[in-house]
This record gives C-alpha cells, sequence and structure tokens, in this order.
C-alpha cells in the first residue's frame, strides 16, 4: 500500500514550505525582494497560529514509477472549466495564481537565471496543472500551494496521504489508477482544532511540467 512507502510526521511548518501563499494575489507575478525571507517566515507563523497547524509530510520519492495514486477531482462548487495564467517571472522570483482554482506558484529568488515565460494551465476535472516551459529546471525549488475548498476531500476526514505527482504529459485520463512517475516533498496542512480535516496542501517542483494532487 502506498502509505507505507511514505514518512509521516507531525511538524508545525517545513522551511520548503515557508512561501504558504497567504494571499490571493493577481495572475501577474509578484516579485520577491531579499529580505523577503524574514516576511515569509513571519507568514508561516501567522499561518500556522490561524490554522493551528497539524501537518503529514510526504517525502520525495525520485523515481514513483508504478506507485498506483488517484488524482483528487473538484467538487460541486467548481466550475469544470480549463484556466491559463501566463507571466514572466525573473531572476528576482515572483507569484503565479489561479484563483478560481485557489491555485499558487511561488519561485523564490534565483530559481530561474533569466526572466522566463512561465504558463499553468488547470485540468477541469481534477486538480491538475499543464506547466510550461516543457523541461525546464529551476535551481532552487519552486512551491505550490492548492487550497482544498474546491475540491473532493475539502470537508472529510482524510484516511490516506494527500501529496503532489508529478505524471506523463501524454496521460489523457485521469479517471481510476494512475501510474506516478514522481511523488514531490509534500504538506498537508488541517483546518484550525482538527488533525483529519485537510485545508490546503504545498508540494516543492524542481521541474515542469504536469503535476496533480494525488491521494495514496
Amino acid at each position: 500500500m502506498i502509505r507505507s512507502r511514505f514518512l509521516r510526521t507531525s511538524v508545525l511548518t517545513l522551511s520548503a514550505f515557508v512561501a504558504l501563499s497567504c494571499t490571493d494575489s493577481p495572475t501577474a507575478p509578484t516579485p520577491i525582494k531579499p529580505a523577503a525571507a524574514g516576511q515569509d517566515a513571519l507568514l508561516g507563523g501567522l499561518l500556522g497560529g490561524l490554522l493551528q497547524t497539524v501537518t503529514q509530510v510526504v517525502q520525495f520519492v525520485g523515481d514513483a514509477t508504478g506507485l498506483s495514486v488517484r488524482a483528487v477531482a473538484w467538487n460541486s462548487a467548481y466550475v469544470h472549466e480549463s484556466h491559463t495564467v501566463s507571466a514572466t517571472i525573473s531572476p528576482w522570483g515572483g507569484t503565479l495564481t489561479i484563483p478560481e482554482s485557489d491555485f499558487t506558484m511561488t519561485f523564490p529568488m534565483g530559481a530561474v537565471s533569466q526572466p522566463t515565460l512561465i504558463t499553468v494551465t488547470s485540468d477541469p476535472n481534477y486538480v491538475a496543472y499543464k506547466m510550461q516551459p516543457q523541461g525546464i529546471k529551476f535551481a532552487h525549488p519552486v512551491v505550490v500551494t492548492q487550497r482544498l475548498r474546491k475540491t473532493a476531500v475539502y470537508g472529510q476526514p482524510l484516511t490516506g496521504s494527500l501529496f503532489g505527482a508529478y505524471v506523463s504529459d501524454d496521460l489523457l485520463d485521469l479517471s481510476g489508477i494512475i501510474h506516478a512517475l514522481e511523488i514531490e516533498l509534500s504538506t498537508t496542512i488541517f483546518q484550525s482544532g482538527s488533525s483529519t480535516l485537510p485545508e490546503m496542501e504545498t508540494w516543492t517542483i524542481n521541474h515542469f511540467s504536469r503535476y496533480m494532487l494525488a491521494s495514496g
């Protein structure tokens, strides 16, 4: 069973996830200044206090070929349409958001070495995203933050694991069992006062192109 292959622990926060998107920023990139590290740490602390954060951590699995997972679907509150955001990210970093999908991607300073056009497109039926340019690698991990209020797992006790999974671009059908190519370092944040009701998921990525929120 996939749960046995992952490391779980309870932590307040992870340094990899201090950029946990506490704002609903516009789709244009938000520059990250050199002083942002301390600000991000403060925001992470505030988020932890607000949510009384309890997290599950799923470790990175570099070669997850053959691991069976399921894509998390959007719930009935979601308008089942595809949404795209595109903006140029500079070496100073920045943020892309898809408000309709409660999705945020944060690029730390130095993730790219030159101004780079980044495009993210959401799947209309599942919590999955196509990211371009395909094949790009980042010098520092990029952080994805996915709020869960419009997903099928929201409001229900979490009995397994949630995590970001890298899947094939050629996979047209995300229903049923999916064989992941890679499991990313992921953190589940639960609702205030609960250790079972998930509120948000974050994961780091080092390259593009297609990721989804998975359960296992």
